[in-house]
């Protein structure tokens, strides 16, 4: 059952959304191109945008993107960062997935949605659906998903001090933005794209490293809906200094890295 607010999720989150989330491999844009043959007369969706990490990476390859997201604060951060790329050809919707029907008009026809990191937020199979009809044939739907630093694998040790301070500060139960909170679904998505109206599900995982600071891995969980500013609120200075604490008895360098895994599920219609 939902418990949290579309609106409210990520709520404080933008600035730091635009500058601490990690860019996706530049071989996931590549390989989409490729299999869904994108070029300069396509139209691309991409549904829970963020701030565009996805739609200003794919916007020079195609003719345009329309980037939607529920969050105001979202969209004014991705057009000033499509701004300074100087990327003109992404249009900026506030929306979110259960409104696909109601905003088709605006979207129109695409061939390919992405979804990155937020498929798990949406109404899964209704989303497929919907996305069905606007789709066009040949066209499809990418999910795209990684682990950041307080994901999976736990047993890594700075990921579980992450955890550990997360819940010494704000409870076992993983908030959703200031006023619900998040369990993950249990089917997986690829059950869920095969029972859907789509067909020929095909997977792709790429293997990378990365190496965070504390800064940077700071400004990440300020980035999410878990550990915001605004869900921290007045425990804000006393959980990072916590962290930081934590942290640098691990490693006085404060350097840690992280093995990551993308996964690319892509389906056509």
């Amino acid at each position: 059952m939902r418990t949290w607010e579309s609106e409210n999720l990520f709520s404080g989150t933008a600035p730091y959304y635009a500058h601490y989330r990690p860019d996706y491999p530049e071989q996931i844009f590549t390989l989409l191109i490729d299999k869904f043959s994108l070029n300069k007369n396509s139209r691309v969706l991409d549904l829970g945008c963020g701030t565009g990490q996805i739609a200003l990476k794919i916007a020079p390859h195609v003719a345009e993107v329309l980037a939607v997201d529920p969050q105001e604060e979202m969209l004014q951060e991705g057009k000033s960062l499509a701004a300074q790329s100087k990327v003109a050809n992404i249009k900026w919707l506030r929306g979110e997935s259960a409104n696909i029907t109601a905003m088709s008009s605006k979207i129109g026809e695409i061939d390919l949605t992405a979804i990155g990191r937020a498929f798990h937020w949406m109404d899964r199979e209704q989303t497929l659906r919907d996305l069905s009809a606007i789709t066009k044939s040949g066209g499809g739907v990418v999910i795209i998903g990684d682990n950041g630093p307080r994901d999976g694998p736990l047993g890594n040790p700075w990921k579980d001090v992450i955890d550990e301070t997360a819940r010494h500060w704000l409870g076992d139960s993983r908030k959703a933005g200031t006023k619900g909170t998040y369990t993950h679904p249990e089917k997986r998505f690829e059950a869920i794209l095969k029972e859907s109206p789509f067909h020929n599900l095909e997977s792709v995982k790429i293997s990378t490293t990365r190496t965070w600071t504390i800064d940077q891995m700071i400004g990440y969980l300020y980035s999410t809906s878990s550990t915001s500013i605004p869900v921290l609120g007045d425990k804000k200075e006393l959980f990072e200094a916590d962290l930081r604490r934590r942290l640098l008895s691990l490693d006085p360098g404060g350097l840690f890295n992280e093995e990551v895994t993308t996964q690319v599920l892509m389906v056509w219609k």
